[in-house]
């Protein structure tokens, strides 16, 4: 479906390749949760440079609802922002915990009946609660581009701490110690990604590849594939 370049910050840029299939699991799971249906309206805000805006530009299409997508000058202008949701009679839309901030600072009110999804960023809960004062619902969305776009996802609730959820459909995630064992409840370990989001791997880096995609160390198989070793991302992120 497309090569995804991270930004290198370790290094050189690595190409993430992401198959048609990976790229379908995803549009359909995020359809049964957080959820879109025919009546929906979401504005994208993301430039095509970032994996998000592929959720944006098809996953209200699969759900046969519409997209309106933002000029760039207007997702760099709050106040034109806000006014294009408004008009546009937004139901959803799915933006970083910056754009989300600038748009609250502005001083915008929200609508009522938006779905607010957050991603890319840790949502911090002095955001949270202002945006829950301004639409619907909001959800916190994680997962990184090695296993397409988002793996998990969880509701934000009034008072609750911030959460990265549960998994999507047909992913699983696994908490890990040094020695590649589940860790207990409450224990510190390493978040490793598998299912049917996981990357083919990293383009033409068969060696990065090797090191990041990994047979499932638990041996299960959760999603009832048949492939006990279908590899997993290790995120790095404990």
């Amino acid at each position: 479906a497309y090569v995804m370049y991270t930004s290198g910050s370790t290094g050189r840029p690595k190409g993430v390749a992401v198959p048609h299939d990976r790229v379908a699991n995803l549009l359909h799971a995020v359809v049964r949760e957080p959820g879109m249906g025919p009546g929906d309206v979401l504005v994208a805000v993301t430039a095509l440079t970032f994996d998000i805006s592929v959720l944006e530009l098809f996953a209200p299409l699969v759900a046969g609802g519409r997209v309106v997508v933002a000029p760039h000058d207007t997702v760099r202008d709050p106040a034109r922002l806000a006014a294009l949701l408004r008009r546009a009679g937004a139901t959803l839309t799915q933006a970083t915990p910056s754009l989300w901030r600038a748009l609250v600072d502005s001083g915008w009110q929200g609508l009522p009946g938006l779905r607010v999804l957050s991603g890319g960023e840790p949502l911090d809960p002095a955001l949270d609660a202002r945006l829950l004062e301004r639409g619907a619902e909001v959800w916190n969305l994680y997962g990184p581009t090695e296993t397409t776009i988002w793996s998990t996802a969880g509701r934000v609730l009034p008072g609750e701490p911030v959460t990265v959820g549960r998994p999507l459909a047909r992913t699983h995630c696994h908490i890990l110690d040094r020695h590649d064992r589940p860790v207990p409840l409450g224990a510190t370990g390493e978040l490793v990604i598998g299912g049917a989001g996981v990357a083919a791997g990293y383009w033409n880096r068969p060696d990065l590849t090797a090191a990041a995609f990994v047979p499932d160390p638990v041996g299960a198989d959760p999603l009832g594939t048949g492939e006990a070793s279908a590899p997993v991302y290790r995120t790095g992120d404990v």
